[in-house]
């Protein structure tokens, strides 16, 4: 699966579990909290919907940090670190 398509998967991800928001307001550097306003019911949700259709990404309860959760770019690199996948790809 190609970077494109993962980020993609995330944005969609994002939109499919944070009410009211729209792709415009999903950038790289959006805080997911303070920006998108996703909150600790929205993240299972959203970390579940990364699992259900990302092919080959798993959540890690031993890798995943609240770090993880600061912007788009910061989940984006943690699902690309957890398939093995170089962060300089993208």
């Amino acid at each position: 699966m190609n970077t494109d398509i993962i980020l993609d998967t995330i944005k969609n991800g994002l939109i499919d579990s944070i009410p009211n928001i729209t792709k415009d307001q999903i950038v790289m550097d959006a805080h997911l909290k303070n920006d998108l306003g996703i909150d600790s019911l929205s993240s299972m949700f959203f970390l579940t919907f990364l699992e259900d259709n990302i092919q080959g990404f798993e959540v890690n309860a031993d890798t995943i940090e609240a770090k993880h959760f600061n912007t788009l770019k910061s989940i984006f690199e943690y699902v690309l670190n957890e398939m093995k996948i170089p962060v300089s790809a993208i």
